[in-house]
């Protein structure tokens, strides 16, 4: 029971911590970099998409 309060625990501090980082940033590089994040996971996102119609439609 410890070992799974643990693990809440430190989920929810890793995605408090996270979701602080995506709020500031801190240069022009930071920036960039997000907007490629962004554009990565929306292409994942077509592409898995794609690949779903495809086998539905197979």
């Amino acid at each position: 029971m410890q070992d799974e309060r643990s693990t809440v625990l430190r989920i929810k501090n890793f995605l408090q911590a996270f979701s602080e980082f995506l709020r500031r940033p801190k240069t022009i590089f930071d920036i960039k970099d997000r907007f490629r994040l962004l554009l990565l996971l929306i292409a994942v996102i077509v592409v898995l998409e794609g690949v779903i119609y495809y086998i539905k439609n197979w």
